[in-house]
């Protein structure tokens, strides 16, 4: 009996399907484990008495003397003040507690406050709290992390994979982490309870834990990195060496410190390694966008950088660059969320494939047309104004006749911006239209059939890049048909 050696392509496509089940499942139960954390603390915070004041997830606002609050307008306490203790115990201190016992509406504590520079005891009476006024004052944020957890399990039902896989992470991650930063925590928390522990895991740790993900993400899609063929140990380095740097940040602001001051310093190592993170993902899909040679991913990934590009403009000239300067946002900074809409777009075209390749067109159209914008609206303007003081006392006049210039102007300039575009940002496009073109203008003078097959495989050629093409033409009395055939050099 004769035995045959089994074949090593077999052997390794049934390897892959099972590193993909058991990558899949894993990330199944990642993120059931991200979601029932959050569902969890959504829970213990409607169950806990609070005492109306909310401590923000920064670095100043937890100190070594106790911590900052910010107040609802009917609480004893007002914003800004410094909560040291409570019922005679500091919140900050090496000596301070951290754990405390669990409280019931309507129990009155007294705190002892820092306002004005000035020591007094304020007595607060505990109550229930509202989670729809704190909801709401965020809901722009919070549709988008729903919306982003939507689109994203979405994806993954559709193209199951460890890169989706990723983006399953991180849209689960920011989800339940941004519903506990809204949510938030009071004073009276702040001593160590319940709802304080599993904020930091989710604020800290969970929110990490995401833009691990999105790492992860990068290094994978559209598809895997060839450095992790050769190391596959760098993708589990990516995913958990984030998360392992906080816990170990953590462990390691535990000594000579009390609460509060431990919470602020693991705060501000979260945010220093979330910044690292985030830098690390946008260099790698830049390298990875610039050494790809597959047109197909070239595509996506630009798809996926347009996004991110109109979505952080949007957001920097909407809302940022407007508090910084004139210190007020155009929109409220509760439709904040809006701007990752686009970013949402570009993620489902580039991991759907759909109509992947119109993305070229998008951007051509665009800059032609704001540019075109402002040219004819600058010389509207200038027209109008101008015009406008040598004849006051017809300006109606003027602006009927900017009007109508504007109009005439408007197709002779589109194809002029539209064309000096093309040959800036989309130079295949006009590179084939001047090929086709061309090709036009001999196909009316050329005769020879011969002549004009060649031409039309080298135009085929030239404007599309088949690997292989044919041309097969209908064969005429005492011709015979022989079908022309050419292979692509590239």
């Amino acid at each position: 009996m004769a035995l045959t050696p089994a074949d090593p392509g077999a052997g390794a496509a049934v390897g892959a399907r099972l590193a993909g089940r058991r990558s899949g499942r894993l990330v199944g139960w990642l993120v059931a484990f991200i979601l029932a954390a959050g569902a969890t603390f959504v829970v213990l915070w409607l169950v806990t008495p609070g005492d109306g004041t909310q401590v923000p997830p920064r670095t100043r606002a937890w100190t070594g003397d106790g911590v900052l609050v910010q107040a609802a307008p009917d609480s004893p306490l007002g914003d800004g003040d410094l909560v040291t203790a409570i019922d005679g115990v500091p919140l900050g201190g090496a000596d301070g507690g951290w754990w405390s016992p669990a409280r019931r509406p309507g129990d009155r504590l007294d705190y002892q406050v820092v306002r004005d520079g000035q020591t007094r005891a304020v007595p607060v009476t505990l109550r229930r709290t509202q989670v729809a006024d704190r909801l709401v004052q965020a809901w722009g944020t919070i549709l988008f992390v729903v919306l982003l957890f939507g689109v994203v399990a979405y994806l993954y039902a559709r193209r199951p994979g460890p890169a989706t896989g990723g983006l399953l992470v991180l849209g689960s991650g920011l989800l339940s982490s941004d519903l506990a930063i809204e949510l938030g925590v009071s004073a009276m928390d702040a001593r160590g309870d319940s709802v304080l522990w599993l904020y930091v895991f989710l604020t800290q740790v969970v929110y990490v834990m995401g833009w691990a993900g999105l790492a992860a993400f990068v290094v994978l899609f559209p598809r895997p990195w060839s450095l992790l063929a050769r190391h596959r140990w760098l993708l589990w380095a990516v995913c958990a060496a984030p998360v392992g740097m906080v816990v170990v940040w953590a462990l390691a602001a535990l000594p000579g410190v009390g609460l509060t001051q431990w919470v602020g310093r693991v705060i501000a190592g979260e945010t220093f390694i979330s910044i690292a993170v985030l830098g690390l993902g946008i260099v790698l899909a830049m390298v990875r966008y610039l050494t790809a040679t597959d047109p197909i991913g070239r595509q996506q990934l630009k798809w996926l950088a347009g996004g991110a590009f109109v979505s952080g403009t949007l957001a920097l000239v909407v809302w940022f660059l407007p508090e910084l300067v004139f210190g007020e946002s155009l929109l409220p900074a509760a439709w904040l969320g809006f701007s990752g809409l686009p970013l949402l777009a570009g993620l489902t075209v580039a991991v759907l494939r759909y109509r992947l390749f119109d993305v070229d067109r998008i951007i051509s159209r665009t800059l032609a047309y704001g540019l075109l914008t402002l040219l004819l609206g600058g010389g509207y303007a200038a027209v109008v104004l101008g015009f406008g003081q040598l004849f006051d006392h017809d300006s109606s006049l003027v602006v009927a006749a900017a009007t109508l210039a504007m109009a005439a102007l408007f197709q002779p300039a589109r194809r002029r911006v539209q064309a000096a575009v093309d040959r800036r940002f989309n130079r295949h496009h006009y590179d084939t239209t001047q090929t086709v073109a061309a090709f036009s203008a001999r196909l009316r003078e050329q005769v020879d059939l011969d002549t004009l097959s060649a031409e039309l495989l080298t135009v085929a050629e030239q404007t599309m890049q088949p690997t292989q093409m044919s041309l097969w033409l209908r064969p005429q009395p005492g011709r015979l048909a022989v079908p022309l055939d050419r292979t692509s050099g590239g």
